[in-house]
């Protein structure tokens, strides 16, 4: 479909027909997990995810798709999923990585969200 945001655009008849367990939202998405919560109870949305309270935002932009930096992400999404076998500390695992890679200091007050910073307005596709 078109005019979603990046990644896929479905329905919340769709979204409560896959009724997944778990739900990760962008950082570059400016709504904070309490707002996405809610507006999934508005909209109706009856996922296993939103009644267990198990929705999880990645600490910071580009960990989730397109860049290098993805294997961060998947850290933060191991240790949310499967906290008893893998616990990592994503935010040192930046510093060093940013250090490695980049050769730039990682502070998350220096990370830039304008790339896709939805505005105050967004919400589910009709």
């Amino acid at each position: 479909p078109q005019g979603g945001r990046p990644g896929a655009t479905i329905t919340v008849q769709e979204l409560n027909r896959l009724d997944p367990e778990v739900i990760f939202i962008s950082a570059f998405i400016s709504n904070s997990v309490e707002d996405f919560y809610s507006e999934c109870l508005e909209q109706g949305i009856e996922a296993m995810a939103v009644k267990n309270k198990r929705i999880y935002k990645h600490p910071a932009p580009g960990w989730d798709f397109g860049t290098p930096r993805w294997i961060l992400g998947l850290m933060f999404i191991a240790s949310a999923l499967h906290p008893d076998k893998c616990q990592f500390d994503v935010m040192e695992e930046a510093r060093v990585f940013y250090e490695d890679f980049y050769g730039l200091p990682f502070d998350t007050k220096d990370i830039n969200l304008s790339f896709s910073k939805p505005d105050s307005n967004w919400r589910w596709q009709d």
